[in-house]
């Protein structure tokens, strides 16, 4: 909710300087002041002592709002500043309503613009991922994404959507649309122009989508099912449609005794995602705790939180398949991709597999698994 009202408290007052000006005909006196409370500091102008023009709040736990304000109020045009966003766009009695945009501190990328109700998301949106880029458009209720919405992956063009319903946020029915079509010029509906090589694109994307996935595959309707300690996930063998386009198991790496691999399907320009990494949910304590032979498929996705595909479940034929990026072997140098941060309306929050090189088809894919000099797998050590 953004929206803070400081008391009144013109006992705190100093004055800066004073100017006149003429309201219907009366001369009203504009005061420069600064006002501070039990929590704030507002510098800005006053009108009968009372906030009126151009000022700033700031307050003690770092948030600060600037705009226009109207016998206490602030109203039109504004800016509210948290620790990690800066939000800007219409108030209405103190409170964000209407056209906003959220902008991340940190990084200067736009995270969400769309409508606001009281302070909150509310109406007509687009939610773009931080980490990866994907896009959520729907509408949000109270501050939640409800009712029909679409996700659109990153790097593919949005040739790769999910369609279908969000409640409070989260995605409980869905599927898979694929769009092997020219694409087309969003302002004036054109065909855009394509070469050799997305025009092959096109043309495997519409054999896969028509001819390789089953009715079963087509049909599988998509929820959020985010892993936890016990259960990875409801439908284990259920494949994600975009990874499984992009990507297969081999069942022999190009590395001597390394077992299965991950291999392109199809040519992969630099900057592709182009699989997913989900497991069961283990805290650092317990992973620590075990020996090598446990953490063959663990990735750590933030400080709380490690990804495991147990040994249990690391056949991808008859145990699980849902995601395959645990197959990606380690060379270093010369992985041509990287771990990164990503959500999937399917998986929550997890890893990815990204190119940092384009990558030929049926070329293997390899990873730089990150291990430390002082803890590290028998296997790494004799590398």
């Amino acid at each position: 909710m953004v929206k803070k009202k400081p008391l009144n408290n013109n006992n705190n007052n100093n004055n800066k300087n004073k100017k006149s000006i003429s309201i219907n005909k009366e001369i009203v006196k504009i005061e420069n002041k600064s006002e501070k409370g039990d929590d704030y500091l507002y510098i800005g102008e006053f009108i009968n002592n009372e906030k009126n023009g151009k000022g700033i709040i700031y307050y003690e736990d770092g948030t600060s709002i600037e705009g226009n304000w109207k016998d206490g109020e602030l109203n039109g045009k504004g800016i509210f500043k948290t620790v990690d966003l800066i939000i800007s766009g219409e108030f209405i009695d103190g409170a964000l309503s209407g056209e906003v945009e959220e902008i991340d501190k940190e990084t200067g990328k736009l995270i969400f613009k769309g409508e606001y109700f009281q302070g909150q998301r509310h109406g007509r949106g687009k939610l773009i991922m931080i980490e990866d880029g994907g896009e959520i458009t729907g509408t949000w209720i109270d501050g939640k994404m409800t009712g029909y919405g679409e996700y659109t992956f990153p790097t593919c063009n949005g040739r790769f959507k999910i369609q279908g319903q969000w409640l409070n946020g989260d995605l409980v029915s869905g599927k898979y649309n694929i769009n092997y079509q020219p694409l087309r010029n969003e302002i004036d509906g054109k065909r855009l122009p394509i070469n050799d090589r997305q025009r092959e694109y096109m043309k495997r994307l519409e054999h896969y989508q028509q001819k390789e996935l089953t009715k079963e595959c087509k049909n599988f309707i998509l929820k959020l099912d985010e892993s936890n300690e016990n259960r990875i996930s409801s439908s284990p063998l259920q494949i994600d449609l975009y990874e499984r386009f992009h990507c297969f198991v081999g069942k022999q790496s190009t590395i001597p005794n390394a077992g299965e691999g991950l291999f392109a399907k199809i040519f992969i320009p630099s900057g592709t995602v182009i699989s997913f990494y989900n497991g069961i949910r283990l805290t650092h304590q317990l992973v620590n705790s075990r020996s090598w032979n446990e953490n063959n498929n663990t990735i750590s996705l933030n400080h709380e939180t490690v990804i495991d595909v147990p040994p249990n479940l690391n056949d991808t034929i008859t145990q699980y398949s849902a995601t395959i990026s645990h197959k990606a072997n380690h060379l270093v140098p010369g992985n041509n991709s990287v771990y990164a941060s990503f959500y999937h309306p399917r998986f929550g929050d997890i890893k990815c597999i990204k190119a940092i090189k384009d990558i030929n088809e049926n070329e293997e894919i390899f990873v730089d698994y990150g291990y430390s000099n002082n803890d590290t797998p028998s296997w790494y050590k004799i590398q």
